[in-house]
């Protein structure tokens, strides 16, 4: 598991202060907030088309990495500001150790990596009590909040919708893993709808996982063992598999998608399955070589309004 974190993050790294005005990047006040007596960080976008009682996005970013890179990566803004929700991008906490992986003061989120045996911050706690926070002082709508991530970020939404499915009321993990103690262990409470993508030639986060541990990462679970206990636990009973168009001939990926429905509540699991596609957030940088067929913010705001709707909340 992300052998090539360190490519990853230089690339993201030069991509966001290099091309700042072709990525269309942007900025927000840093935003402090206390818990368990740390202080603690995010950045909140409000668009000017959200109203009283408007949806909440939380979007995590991944390992070594910052909320302004995740947020200038994914463009979620724009897509809050066409459908008018607020987005929340929480930091990370610093390590307080250097591994053979990562320098010491590397952001993270405490999801049981090998690595930060030794860190005692409870990101669980931090990100739910933030989402309440800014629900009541906003008056954002506790029953349309919800939480996306990348890579790390991805695996601590898998935690949020394992333990905290009263806050966040579906997630969206993009290139995450489940942990194979958060695997085992969800199971105590009611399950929230799920929308993953995952490239098969992922090379940082494995396609099949690494349950016998050999990277010394912890063990975690492959793609479609995570879709599986998802799917079974929301009880679907109805798949329905399609491929997206192939609009750029030129990336060398298309993206099937797996839509499992009819499950409790309505809920439903949804699966892109990014063919060739390594360790991205699709469309990505203009100047990566990712998939070019997907934009994934648009299909993750589409996946949670229909969460909505099965609701009655739209």
């Amino acid at each position: 598991m992300f052998k090539k974190i360190l490519f990853l993050l230089a690339a993201l790294t030069v991509f966001s202060c290099e091309n700042s005005t072709k990525n269309n990047n942007e900025t927000l006040p840093v935003i402090k907030y206390m818990n368990n007596g740390l202080e603690r960080e995010y950045l909140l976008y409000i668009p000017s088309s959200a109203k009283q009682n408007s949806p909440l996005v939380f979007v995590l970013h991944g390992l070594g990495s910052t909320n302004t890179t995740i947020m200038n990566y994914s463009q979620m803004n724009k897509v809050a500001e066409k459908n008018g929700f607020a987005v929340c991008y929480p930091q990370g906490s610093k390590s307080s150790e250097k591994s053979m992986y990562t320098d010491k003061g590397s952001p993270f989120w405490n999801v049981g990596y090998e690595i930060h045996k030794n860190e005692k911050v409870d990101d669980l706690d931090f990100i739910t009590s933030l989402a309440k926070h800014l629900q009541k002082k906003y008056g954002f709508d506790s029953e349309k909040t919800f939480c996306s991530g990348m890579s790390n970020g991805g695996d601590m939404s898998y935690l949020l919708g394992c333990q905290a499915p009263d806050i966040f009321k579906a997630i969206a993990p993009i290139t995450g893993c489940m942990m194979g103690w958060i695997y085992e262990s969800c199971d105590q409470n009611n399950p929230v709808p799920v929308f993953q993508v995952h490239g098969t030639a992922d090379n940082t986060t494995y396609y099949n996982g690494d349950e016998d541990n050999s990277d010394k990462w912890g063990a975690y679970m492959g793609v479609e063992k995570s879709i599986a206990l998802w799917t079974k636990r929301n009880k679907c009973e109805t798949m329905k598999i399609d491929t997206l168009p192939d609009t750029d001939l030129n990336d060398g990926s298309i993206v099937v998608t797996y839509k499992y429905s009819d499950g409790i509540n309505g809920n439903q699991v949804w699966f892109y399955k990014v063919i060739n596609g390594d360790h991205e957030w699709p469309p990505g940088w203009p100047q990566q070589s990712g998939n070019g067929d997907l934009n994934t913010s648009e299909e993750i705001w589409k996946f949670f309004m229909i969460d909505m709707k099965n609701r009655g909340l739209l």
